[in-house]
């Protein structure tokens, strides 16, 4: 197992508008974006575990915590605990592009 880059461990807001062509495009949570109602997003911590962000019914996050391994350096498998994976929510990704402010993902 390889350890993802550090720039991976933080809070991280869905910014559908950017995705294309399979990726899912990804911004820092502390940085501003454009108006929109009811983002996902995703938190990876370095302890393994992540949290599967989506509007709950006020719109404000709800979290589905699960736990991450990076089976190489550029794809993380996804686990969750029984009944605590989100519809749709993917079972791995490729790590497409991260930089600090930016992370693109494809569902694997």
């Amino acid at each position: 197992m390889t350890p993802p880059p550090a720039a991976l461990f933080r809070r991280w807001v869905h910014v559908r508008e950017e995705d294309a062509e399979g990726v899912r495009v990804y911004r820092p949570a502390d940085r501003p974006l454009p108006p929109a109602r009811g983002r996902d997003g995703i938190e990876f911590r370095p302890d393994g575990t992540f949290a599967d962000l989506r509007p709950g019914p006020t719109d404000a996050p709800v979290a589905s915590v699960g736990r991450w391994t990076a089976p190489a350096r550029d794809r993380l498998a996804l686990a969750y605990p029984p009944g605590a994976r989100s519809a749709g929510a993917p079972t791995g990704y490729e790590i497409v592009e991260l930089t600090p402010d930016l992370l693109r993902l494809r569902a694997v």
